[in-house]
């Protein structure tokens, strides 16, 4: 058995095809028509928790409209997280612009770096000199000096004099270059003849300052007809940012709403009998089986899919509890084995991955069977639709109880009597320090 699922491969042109695996292209369908019917100006964020899927779907959305439905969409992508080592996101969106004028007239290409320009030299005016000038309290204009600190500060304040005239006479001038930037952005989007949506990714993992600064220069900037900015990113990440940048006081909600006018968020299915973490699992794992290899730990995959199911962690974490599931089984692979080790495995693959305090307070005897019920989540399962679970409960305190209550638990028919001399005490906290020493990358 693999230890990771092997990496999505999706083509540019691909869309929503066997990769498909939620079956999302209705909510793709339901997305593109939504910006055909907008007549562009419009920000949307499209929200989803860390490792729900927003990338890949991301990938096939762009081949969807794009290459594979009638009515296209022009789509420009930028990953705002690669670009965040950049002092200032006009420069790194008018260039990711610039990039798709590559089969344009020189003409084009010439009259939009005459635009881009004037519209950055507005932006930059002052902010650049400042930051010329002083660049050190003994090198100014290139000069050493050699002054008393009353010189230096007076020296300061007839420069930035000179940089709050030089503002004032250029006012006019400046606003008039954003306006002619934006005209020219109109226009080019025009020129398209079809929607342009310009997808912001990574967004919440980028630092506070180019997230923010990014979002507010989109709005102020880049809105005009006929382009369509699609942000994707996780709301509360975002949120953080903008108290982290702002002040804990702030409501970062209200903020993000002058910028942003919908939020969607990215479906994941949770019902009882169509849940998309089963169903992750399962695809999961047939990726990771090698071809011919017998799969015998069965119990511990039903254990899987009902914590999944109940306790739902993302995607991504789905993927980091296998790679430890597959460590185990690949060390016993022609055999299987006891049902009740299977349970206990497969819980502490997830408890490694998504409550790892709770690991580290197992391994150190520091709780109770109760807390680690509990801390897991697993208080009041119903266990007409989660008997594993409900199943699991009993396993873990049957593992850490003493002789008398094990026996107990086996007279009154809460444990099978096969557990009974089977299954040793301790074997969470041993599976727990077991696998603290084999961590997955």
């Amino acid at each position: 058995m693999k230890l990771s699922i092997p990496k999505l491969q999706i083509s540019e042109e691909e869309g929503f095809t066997v990769n498909d695996v939620f079956a999302r292209k209705d909510f793709g369908e339901r997305l593109a028509s939504l910006i055909e019917q907008s007549d562009g100006e419009l920000v949307i964020a499209l929200d989803a928790k860390w490792g729900e899927g927003k990338s890949t779907f991301i990938q096939m959305w762009q081949g969807h409209v794009g290459h594979q439905r009638e009515n296209k969409i022009k789509t420009i992508y930028f990953d705002a997280f690669a670009n965040d080592y950049q002092k200032d996101p006009f420069l790194a969106l008018i260039a990711e612009i610039y990039e798709q004028l590559a089969d344009e007239s020189a003409e084009k290409q010439s009259k939009f770096k005459e635009k881009a320009g004037n519209a950055a030299k507005s932006m930059f005016r002052g902010a650049m000199k400042i930051g010329v000038r002083s660049l050190s309290a003994g090198i100014l204009d290139g000069s050493v000096v050699d002054s008393t600190e009353e010189g230096i500060s007076e020296l300061l304040s007839n420069q930035v004099d000179d940089i709050i005239a030089d503002k004032l006479e250029n006012t006019n001038q400046d606003k008039q270059a954003i306006i002619e930037f934006k005209s020219y952005l109109e226009e080019l989007a025009g020129e398209a003849g079809q929607p342009i949506v310009f997808i912001i990714d990574e967004l919440d993992r980028c630092r506070p300052d180019f997230s923010l600064e990014l979002i507010e220069q989109i709005k102020h900037l880049f809105s005009v007809p006929g382009i369509t900015f699609l942000l994707v990113l996780n709301r509360e990440q975002l949120e953080e940012a903008v108290r982290t940048r702002y002040g804990q006081g702030i409501k970062a909600s209200l903020y993000l709403q002058k910028f942003v006018g919908l939020w969607l968020g990215l479906p994941r299915k949770s019902e009882q009998y169509h849940d998309d973490g089963k169903k992750y699992v399962l695809h999961a794992i047939n990726a990771m089986i090698i071809t011919d290899e017998p799969f015998v730990n069965d119990d511990a995959v039903n254990l899987l899919l009902e914590l999944v199911q109940y306790l739902k962690p993302s995607f991504r974490e789905i993927e980091q509890i296998l790679s430890y599931f597959a460590l185990i089984h690949n060390l016993n692979k022609s055999n299987t084995y006891y049902a009740d080790y299977q349970d206990i495995f497969a819980f502490i693959c997830y408890v490694k991955v998504v409550k790892p305090e709770l690991s580290n307070k197992i391994m150190s005897n520091n709780i109770d069977a109760e807390s680690i019920i509990q801390e897991a989540g697993l208080i009041d399962v119903p266990d007409d639709r989660y008997g594993h679970l409900e199943h699991l409960t009993k396993l873990i305190v049957f593992d850490l109880a003493d002789e008398s209550t094990r026996h107990k638990m086996i007279e009154e028919g809460r444990i099978s009597g096969r557990s009974y001399g089977r299954l040793s005490n301790n074997v969470i906290k041993n599976v727990c320090l077991w696998l603290s020493d084999m961590q997955i990358s």
